[in-house]
């Protein structure tokens, strides 16, 4: 199954939008065969999109008419002799696809061009940053916060202080917390 161009599928789902949904249910129904009933008119449409052979092949059905080929090229700016005949307006809507093809793909180079670039520089600018952090000093002052808020637990201190739970902590984090009673080593 060859199917449709990404630049093809976008212009002959905006060509298919220009007809009313009778037209869209009953090509669909040509198309696949009446395997599959779509629930809508844009349900419709992607289905007879999925399943289309090749822009000829279902621009060719009868129910897609010349009119709306013409008016679909007009609305972008393809200028065709009103008089010009069904197989030659499909010509007209490849080529006018055909011709998009490379503008898309300047731009796309050209966003991910920039976007690589200031990836780049981002990360660049993030590692300049974490060499300037103190590791030492951060762990100094996690260390204070979490032994402040777990001694805070100890009921011979008096009543807990702040509450103790796993809003604290990342989602995934673990802890292995040993300790020792009278009575017996626990490990929770």
């Amino acid at each position: 199954m060859l199917g449709l161009s990404h630049l093809e599928t976008e212009g002959c789902g905006d060509l298919l939008c220009m007809l009313d949904n009778d037209e869209i249910m009953a090509l669909c129904d040509t198309v696949i065969n009446c395997l599959v009933q779509p629930v809508d008119h844009q349900d419709a449409i992607h289905t007879i999109l999925v399943y289309s052979q090749s822009v000829e092949e279902l621009l060719r059905c009868k129910k897609v008419h010349r009119e709306v080929i013409f008016k679909y090229l007009a609305t972008q700016g393809v200028v065709v002799p009103p008089t010009t005949e069904k197989h030659n307006l499909i010509q007209y809507a490849k080529g006018y696809w055909e011709e998009q093809s490379p503008k898309l793909k300047e731009a796309v180079e050209a966003v991910t061009t920039t976007e690589d670039t200031q990836l780049f520089q981002q990360q660049a600018k993030e590692d300049k940053e974490a060499e300037k952090v103190d590791f030492r000093r951060l762990g100094e002052e996690f260390c204070q916060w979490f032994f402040e808020l777990l001694n805070s637990q100890n009921p011979f201190l008096g009543p807990p202080q702040d509450e103790w739970g796993p809003q604290h902590f990342w989602n995934d984090v673990k802890l292995r917390f040993y300790y020792s009673t009278s009575e017996q080593n626990v490990i929770d």
